[in-house]
């Protein structure tokens, strides 16, 4: 059996960053609306085409369409939960379990209630995120009437003034995506999920900061420094790489506060976030674009290439194509991820998109090295196609006790 080096990372959610850390010199442009409230399309295209990331600031909200209603705040995201569906409820997810302490005292209750952590007080110290995405009404009243910015703010013709211009015609993903942290008295910064990629195949996310502020650490992936080997001459902030410094310690920051926009294309960066203490709620919202005259058209582009429902779960995927009966990672190499158990016969298109239905495609095995001892592994059942989930064949002993995580503290118990 062969080795295989694959890459961790995130659909919809994260896995663990251990991809290969090359050498970085890259730019995140920044555009500040000022007096304006469109950006021209030649300036955006400019900005975000080469670097597939754009961080906007001096966004001011446009007269809501129902004038009766309220733009959404802090106060109303404990009440927007409890009104989705089940199927949206159950997309509650902690961005990192370790910092999560939603009673604000020393247990780790990672169990308390959602609706409990998102009252907006003085308690409880975490970052979660949830969808709202099947529950349809809700959606629609967000998007139609309390949401403070729906369109990217860009014109869709240069030629016309803002007065009278229209904004970008995009098509937009099935869900909308509302992050919340608090981060109150606090003396060190509330770390989210651990750096990672998405597997996506939209054009980009936009994340708008509603309340608080919050730190983006981004570092372009070797695929994006090839595909680009200029930038723009706009204002930027800059990553550089210097004789005394590692790669992988060069990121570039970008602060979001209240009322910004991140713009940024989730597969070609590497990212992280992090809560500064700060008297307010942290909360932003995010939405998965296509541009329109581009392949990931929502009109015209198959179903099946596209996220037709979006998950909120860790996943862990292959970069490449991989063939049956190769080894992905043993005791010796396992990085800090986890793998989905399932059994044989699990319907899979469920769990994730692009993730086959034929059912696991990895499988725990002990195997021999050449000095006659024994070590563990995960070996590929079957074939595995480029950007697919690697799940994990549940064992019969694993069925009647419960579901065991398969990570490198799990392979060493294996032993």
């Amino acid at each position: 059996m062969a080795e295989k080096e694959t890459s961790c990372t995130r659909k919809s959610c994260c896995g663990s960053a251990c991809a290969p850390r090359p050498p970085i010199v890259y730019e995140v442009p920044l555009i500040d609306l000022q007096d304006s409230t469109l950006i021209p399309r030649s300036a955006f295209q400019d900005a975000y085409d080469s670097h597939q990331a754009l961080h906007i600031r001096g966004y001011k909200p446009s007269k809501q369409a129902n004038d009766d209603a309220e733009f959404f705040h802090a106060d109303d995201v404990k009440d927007l939960f409890h009104s989705l569906g089940e199927q949206d409820e159950a997309s509650w997810c902690i961005e990192n379990e370790k910092n999560h302490k939603p009673n604000d005292d020393d247990d780790d209750d990672t169990e308390a209630k959602p609706g409990n952590f998102l009252h907006n007080n003085n308690k409880g110290r975490g970052y979660c995120s949830f969808l709202v995405q099947h529950s349809q009404e809700v959606l629609e009243d967000l998007l139609t009437s309390r949401l403070p910015m729906v369109h990217l703010p860009v014109k869709e013709s240069d030629s016309k003034d803002d007065a009278t211009a229209t904004t970008m015609r995009v098509n937009y993903g099935p869900a909308l995506w509302l992050f919340f942290g608090k981060n109150y008295n606090s003396n060190e910064s509330l770390l989210g999920r651990p750096e990672h990629t998405d597997s996506v195949t939209h054009d980009g996310t936009f994340h708008y900061q509603l309340s608080g502020t919050k730190i983006w650490r981004l570092r372009p992936t070797a695929e994006l420094m090839e595909q680009n080997e200029s930038s723009p001459s706009n204002k930027k902030r800059k990553v550089e790489e210097s004789e005394s410094d590692k790669a992988n310690d060069n990121h570039i920051e970008v602060e979001c506060r209240q009322g910004d926009i991140l713009l940024l294309n989730t597969r070609l960066w590497w990212h992280s976030t992090n809560i500064p203490s700060q008297d307010d709620p942290c909360i932003s919202y995010a939405r998965d674009i296509y541009f329109s005259e581009q392949k990931h058209d929502c009109e015209n582009e198959p179903q099946s290439n596209r996220e037709s429902s979006m998950t909120n779960v860790d996943g862990t995927w292959a970069t490449e194509a991989i063939e049956a009966d190769t080894i992905l990672f043993t005791e010796h190499n396992m990085p800090d991820i986890e793998l989905p158990r399932v059994q044989l016969r699990t319907e899979m298109a469920s769990f994730l998109d692009n993730t086959a239905s034929e059912g696991p495609n990895c499988q725990l095995v002990e195997l021999e090295d050449d000095e006659g001892g024994t070590f563990m592994a995960v070996v590929t059942l079957r074939d595995i196609r480029e950007g697919e989930f690697f799940t994990l064949l549940e064992s019969d002993d694993e069925e009647e006790s419960g579901d065991e995580d398969c990570s490198e503290e799990a392979l060493e118990e294996e032993e």
